[in-house]
């Protein structure tokens, strides 16, 4: 007796790069691949371009995140450690822990990085200017554009199962000269 073929009501989702939105957080620039609209919700695929000094603020969210290591290198923090993550390591960090990530490094870091379910990819459109490009940097901040974001992140955060934490979350992990370079890099 044949098996029957499976059957599925999904179409099959592929993603160009020149249809993917670019958006900027912070330093930045996160392409979105492929967003829960395309999976059902169950999952989201972002291409991360970090920069010299940048990685997103310390936060935790209801979703898992994995990220795969293409380019360049990272120091991860989550929950009370710290490691490093070169070229072909993968990091998963599961829900609600206390994470970030940093390039410490002098050269760009690129990072496919996929959540589930899907989701983070929204909040990130909300909160972020959208670019051309993967790579291209974001714009120079309007200082009372940045200053309403900042006022309605931890609002935006819950909205998507998250929370923002303290800037120094994990500086006790860094030395006082990485500290110095991140906050170079971001202007402060």
């Amino acid at each position: 007796m044949a098996e029957s073929t499976p059957e599925t009501t999904r179409k099959l989702a592929v993603s160009m790069p020149a249809d993917r939105t670019n958006v900027c957080i912070g330093a930045d620039t996160y392409s979105i691949v492929l967003g829960g609209s395309d999976t059902d919700e169950k999952l989201s695929f972002i291409d991360m371009h970090i920069p010299p000094g940048g990685g997103p603020m310390p936060h935790a969210h209801e979703c898992e995140e994995t990220f795969y290591v293409v380019e360049g290198e990272l120091a991860v923090f989550c929950q009370g450690g710290r490691t490093a993550a070169t070229p072909g390591s993968a990091v998963n960090v599961p829900g609600w822990a206390p994470h970030c990530f940093l390039n410490l490094s002098r050269v760009p870091a690129r990072l496919f990085c996929i959540v589930s379910p899907a989701g983070l990819e929204r909040q990130f459109m909300e909160m972020g200017p959208r670019v051309a490009t993967r790579t291209t940097p974001p714009p120079p901040p309007d200082p009372e554009k940045l200053a309403e974001l900042m006022k309605n992140l931890p609002a935006i955060a819950a909205r998507y199962k998250a929370k923002i934490l303290p800037p120094d979350t994990f500086q006790h992990l860094m030395t006082a000269a990485e500290i110095k370079f991140v906050q170079q890099a971001n202007g402060e």
